[in-house]
């Protein structure tokens, strides 16, 4: 249970309205009363993800996850409710009373702020040295030299690390950081076999690795000559995981969610280039291989991806390691080929932003794009080229959820290869004259109990409240529905309805996330006249409760002794009910 007073969870739910907490982590499009997205918790290609911001709440039809602002930012940023509640409440100015840490909590709270402090000051020191200390020269020198102003360097936090070895060292010294807590950061090495640390990045550029939030985590640093290692990353720490971050995310967020899709290249300066260019939707990796939970804060963002990987063999190599996590995780990625000397900087430079949108027109799914590539590369005339092809292509094409495209891919490779279908088929390992069984539309309308159908009433409508009110909701509601019908009149006498409060009340997880699906989308509602739809309702229910009885009466007749009195009272209570019935129909 949380600690944090309900007046101040209200509050924070009221000063962060759900349509914006969500758009905060993913792209959503206007669609009736709701808006609609990518879903971030599950692999689809098609939005199922609704969100409707009058009733405060969220539902995706494809995977079943439903709830309010803070269930969304829990699944998020993996937080439980309490931490879910102060995260919003930060961002949105509300004061949460803090309850005393346990002593490993604040441990661990304390030497992450400490190393988002450390961090900070290094990117200080480092910010620093590039803009105004002769130390910099060299730096300065070269972003000039590759055409990269000030202003481009102040918004990637750019700095440089003198050549001395305890620049750094001193300088967090003097700030009375700890060295020994800097060396966990990868910022400072020990000395061997002496007392003393000296610094870990030396006459290199520096470009500052941030989270989502824009403190840094990290720093990336480049040598400015051909010497190896070309560059050297901040190695993993408490608050920097590479399989969880993307270089620029921090920049990229709204480009991301403006354009509805995410690019993808692997170096710093491609990175530069692209947004220096109007491509502000782009990312870099950090020297690592993509991740699922690189795909999935992609997912939150985009509907689709970019690939732009260099063209040499370690690139071919990345592309297909990316396509099969996209493919795995349902995530539309497309192959963007740029000349085969160029890598998106120096194409970029040469030719200019706008040669650029081109690429991102023709480029192919990733998938097509992958067995093209081995098509021109492979000699496929032999049966031994053809066998070794497939056996290539077999295992990714395996990864397509969609049978109507794994279906298509399947046709036209078989005609590039020049093999029956059913050969190829065999070896996919899915049987020739199986067809994938259809699946139902996402989000369409589900058959609805009258009861249920009562609730979206008086969830849309306060007059079927006051109606339901003044008739009594137990006499219509079950006890499966009358605690939240009880719920909503009981809240909506106080003032306007907070569903997300109300729901809250429902113990049953299962059927708390059916009833934000019943409410989230209610456009089947629209042309109703409520007060008519409300007395059919009654009617509906009624009926039913008329035909219970009857069973009950009918069961009871069953057993009782024809010449008793009972006998002829029952009979009497069947007429009865029957000419009730005839009058509702």
């Amino acid at each position: 249970m949380s600690t944090i007073p309900d007046e101040k969870i209200r509050e924070v739910r009221e000063r962060a309205p759900i349509l914006q907490v969500v758009s905060d982590y993913m792209s959503l499009k206007k669609s009736g009363a709701n808006y609609q997205g990518v879903c971030p918790f599950h692999g689809e290609k098609t939005a199922s993800f609704n969100v409707n911001p009058a009733r405060g709440i969220f539902h995706c039809f494809g995977c079943g996850v439903g709830g309010n602002a803070v269930d969304f930012v829990m699944r998020m940023e993996g937080l439980s409710f309490p931490q879910a509640v102060k995260f919003l409440a930060k961002k949105v100015g509300v004061e949460i009373p803090e309850r005393p840490l346990t002593r490993e909590e604040k441990r661990k709270v304390d030497e992450q702020e400490q190393a988002y402090q450390i961090n900070e000051a290094a990117c200080e020191f480092y910010r620093r040295v590039l803009e105004s200390d002769e130390a910099g020269a060299a730096g300065r020198a070269y972003l000039e030299k590759r055409g990269v102003d000030k202003a481009t360097a102040a918004t990637y936090r750019m700095g440089f690390a003198p050549a001395g070895w305890d620049n750094l060292t001193s300088f967090l010294r003097r700030k009375g950081i700890p060295l020994d807590a800097a060396e966990k950061l990868g910022l400072l090495r020990k000395r061997e076999g002496k007392d003393g640390y000296y610094d870990t990045f030396r006459n290199r550029l520096l470009f500052t690795i941030a989270d989502l939030h824009g403190r840094a985590i990290g720093f990336g640093g480049r040598v400015m000559d051909d010497s190896l290692p070309k560059y050297i990353n901040s190695p993993e720490s408490i608050v920097y995981r590479k399989s969880e971050v993307l270089f620029g995310v921090d920049l990229a967020k709204k480009g991301m969610r403006e354009k509805g899709s995410a690019i993808v290249v692997e170096g710093y300066f491609d990175h530069l280039a692209l947004y220096r260019a109007g491509f502000t939707n782009v990312v870099a990796t950090c020297g690592t291989a993509l991740t699922p939970p690189h795909v999935k804060l992609l997912r939150r963002y985009a509907d689709r991806a970019f690939m732009l990987f260099d063209g040499d063999e370690a690139g071919r190599k990345a592309t297909v390691r990316s396509m099969e996590l996209f493919l795995e995780e349902g995530f539309p990625a497309r192959v963007v080929e740029v000349p085969a000397e160029d890598d998106p900087d120096t194409f970029i430079n040469r030719e200019g932003g706008a040669a650029f949108q081109p690429l991102l027109d023709k480029a192919l799914p990733i998938f097509e794009s992958f067995y093209k590539g081995l098509l021109k590369r492979m000699d496929v005339r032999s049966v031994e080229g053809k066998v070794a092809f497939v056996n290539e292509v077999s295992p990714r094409l395996q990864k397509i959820g969609d049978p109507v495209e794994r279906g298509l891919y399947e046709k036209e490779i078989c005609r590039a290869l020049g093999i029956d279908r059913a050969m190829l088929l065999q070896k996919v390992g899915i049987p020739a004259q199986v067809q994938a069984p259809r699946p139902q539309p996402k989000g369409a309308p589900q058959q609805r109990s009258t009861e249920d159908v009562l609730l979206t009433l008086m969830v849309k409508y306060p007059d079927v409240v006051l109606r339901v009110r003044d008739h009594g909701a137990d006499k219509l509601f079950s006890a499966s529905h009358l605690k939240l019908a009880q719920a909503i009149v009981a809240q909506s006498e106080t003032g306007d309805l907070d569903l997300p409060l109300v729901l809250e009340q429902v113990e049953s997880h299962e059927e708390r996330s059916r009833l934000y699906s019943l409410f989230v989308e209610d456009a089947h509602l629209e042309d109703l006249d409520p007060v008519k739809a409300f007395e059919q309702c009654c009617q509906a229910l009624e009926r039913r409760a008329l035909k219970g009885d009857g069973k009950a009466l009918a069961r009871e007749l069953a057993t009782v002794d024809p010449d008793s009195p009972r006998y002829l009272e029952i009979l009497s209570e069947l007429e009865r009910l029957r000419n009730k019935k005839s009058k509702l129909l």
